[in-house]
């Protein structure tokens, strides 16, 4: 038990659990399965991607762009990968980033953002809602929202 308690306090200084599921989220773009490789920031970055795997780099660019917002071109993220850094240290650099350029978006914002045009007036777009930016990985589920009701069957604050 107390094991398990300890794998949510993978940041101390995290009163929000926003940099526990940014974490998650990347390490899982990175390809851990596992709960412990998901909660664990003491992964290096290389050790999923080498760097002279093109094809990989640039897919993982594209998840980090299509998941997050991050935008990165070739050369930065070959850099990060050389540099050693953890995912630990990547989440305590982009993370904030994300909540600062996207915002707090809650659940009315979403939906605002999924709204397509029909005959005789709007309907939510579910496929719409479900490509837009992440925040996280809670459980196995992504994270929608920076505050109130999210789809991961969590309330954020």
């Amino acid at each position: 038990m107390d094991r398990d308690l300890n794998l949510f306090k993978t940041f101390e200084d995290d009163p929000k659990d926003r940099k526990r599921r940014f974490l998650r989220g990347l390490n899982s773009l990175l390809g851990c399965q596992s709960l412990e490789g998901l909660e664990n920031k003491d992964v290096l970055l290389k050790e999923h991607i080498e760097l002279y795997e093109h094809e990989r780099i640039l897919a993982l660019r594209e998840r980090l762009a299509n998941t997050y917002c991050l935008e990165f071109t070739k050369e930065e993220l070959v850099k990060l990968l050389a540099s050693d850094m953890t995912t630990g240290e990547f989440t305590e650099k982009y993370c904030p980033v994300i909540y600062r350029d996207r915002g707090n978006v809650d659940l009315n914002t979403l939906i605002g953002s999924s709204m397509v045009k029909i005959e005789g007036g709007l309907a939510v777009d579910l496929s719409k809602m479900d490509n837009m930016p992440k925040y996280g990985l809670n459980g196995r589920e992504w994270c929608d929202v920076a505050e109130g009701p999210c789809s991961c069957g969590a309330w954020h604050h």
